[in-house]
């Protein structure tokens, strides 16, 4: 079992959201399909960005998952994760390429007293965030962070495994719109005396011209994830 020495919210939020925007852009033998058109639609963005709320769906009382993508120069996006307080958890400063998108870099923000906030860079050991060529589920995409956690100095490794699995709809209002699934199997380890695991697997669904709509994590037989977004309007979040 993992032992956690931080605030366990903050850091559940951390490792689920990460988990929501990991991908990879390896280019396979054969001429794929441009996918890019699922991901975030950055060129009919406003100035001051979208926001994206994401429901709880097997908890209906549960505070939203909150998500702003601000356009910041050409091809480059932040994208700002916050807790149900309206306070920044993380950063993701990402770039387009040819066949995906990938991370700049990324920074996580933990409490370490009910004032103090304190931020940390992630290292990113695999920068691959979203693909624009994958083909079909013969291929497996690894994505990894690594970072310590301050106050703790808890050593944390994550990584993803993730297969896309082709294409589906969802529905909007009761509209169909085309969209594309993506089978991930995560394992999240963390060292302290020695190393313990955590493994689980979950499913995501982009939508054209939308994005990321809906995921699942499966815990454990015991503990599903699983949020569907909302709503999402022009930015900024916090005015």
């Amino acid at each position: 079992m993992i032992r956690y020495h931080t605030t366990w919210g903050d850091l559940c939020q951390i490792v689920m959201c990460l988990s929501i925007f990991l991908a990879s852009c390896r280019s396979p033998a054969k001429k794929p399909e441009d996918l890019s058109i699922y991901y975030l639609p950055i060129s009919s963005f406003s100035k001051k960005g979208m926001v994206y709320s994401y429901r709880n769906v097997l908890d209906t009382a549960a505070t939203r998952e909150v998500w702003q993508h601000t356009l910041t120069s050409e091809g480059h996006i932040t994208s700002i994760n916050y807790n149900s307080n309206q306070q920044v958890v993380q950063k993701q400063y990402e770039k387009w390429v040819e066949n995906g998108v990938l991370i700049d870099s990324l920074i996580l923000f933990f409490p370490l007293d009910s004032v103090t906030r304190q931020q940390i860079r992630v290292k990113v050991i695999s920068t691959n965030k979203f693909p624009f060529d994958a083909v079909d589920s013969s291929k497996v995409w690894l994505t990894k962070f690594e970072w310590w956690q301050p106050g703790d100095s808890l050593h944390v490794v994550l990584e993803r495994r993730r297969r896309y699995m082709g294409h589906t709809t969802w529905l909007s209002d009761g509209k169909p719109i085309p969209a594309i699934r993506f089978k991930a199997e995560d394992k999240f380890e963390t060292e302290e005396v020695g190393w313990t695991t955590s493994e689980w697997s979950g499913e995501e669904i982009y939508a054209k011209d939308i994005g990321l709509v809906h995921y699942t994590r499966n815990i454990s037989p015991e503990l599903k994830v699983e949020f569907e977004l909302e709503s999402r309007k022009p930015g900024p979040y916090i005015q």
